[in-house]
């Protein structure tokens, strides 16, 4: 099990999943990793967990998963998100709501070659956002992984312990963010993902693009006006 697809931050957007989920089929992975915040800002929560059920992917839990299920305060949420993950918990089922419940804030697997979480190995439902190499090599030095997968900042990166090794190599820890699929923040508004090769030592980030204008529609089908829906997508 060498073959790594990994994704992060769906964000109740179908469009966006599916056409993320078609391309790496193609790759034939062996293990399928979504690092969190499956729901929030968009209006295909149902939906999107359903599918990723079916892939049988190994997950995490993000702090929009962790609000919609109450175990994090909606006051770290502001509108119009807020009210989407109020609107989110009568749009989902009960056995959605508990499987939500029941993700843990990290996973390891590969035989010890990885770890996966949503924000960071350290504290993970402090939720802290990891965009900066010089904190995240200290933190390489003390996991005893070759890669710790991690998302939330919807910015895809991989970040080396060795300064300018910008390649992934045998021989080198690293933490790899492969993006968000349903709400990108790095300027790129096609939908990001990875794949991760620890036979080949490949790793290759993707950009996918979909259908942005049914997820507007369908998020002013749930009362949202045109403007807050492009705040929730962040076009705006």
């Amino acid at each position: 099990m060498d073959k790594i697809a990994v994704i992060s931050d769906v964000h109740g957007n179908l469009p966006a999943l599916q056409n993320v989920i078609s391309l790496l089929e193609g790759e034939k992975p062996d293990v399928w990793i979504c690092l969190g915040d499956i729901v929030g800002y968009g209006p295909h929560p149902a939906e999107c967990i359903n599918l990723i059920m079916e892939k049988n992917m190994i997950c995490v839990m993000g702090n929009h998963d962790a609000g919609v299920t109450g175990r994090l305060s909606l006051k770290h949420f502001r509108n119009p998100n807020r009210k989407l993950i109020e609107k989110t918990k009568e749009l989902i089922s009960e056995d959605h709501m508990e499987w939500l419940s029941s993700l843990p804030l990290s996973v390891e697997g590969g035989k010890g070659n990885w770890i996966a979480v949503h924000a960071s190995p350290e504290n993970p439902e402090r939720w802290e956002y990891l965009e900066s190499a010089f904190k995240m090599r200290p933190m390489l030095e003390n996991l005893d992984k070759r890669v710790c997968f991690f998302g939330h900042t919807h910015r895809p990166s991989l970040v080396s312990e060795t300064i300018g090794m910008n390649k992934f190599e045998d021989g080198h820890s690293y933490f790899i963010n492969p993006g968000s699929v349903g709400q990108p923040r790095d300027g790129d508004k096609r939908a990001s993902c990875a794949l991760v090769d620890f036979k080949t030592f490949e790793y290759n980030n993707y950009r996918v693009e979909y259908d942005v204008g049914k997820v507007f529609m369908d998020l002013e089908k749930l009362g949202f006006s045109r403007r807050e829906a492009e705040h929730l997508m962040r076009t705006s």
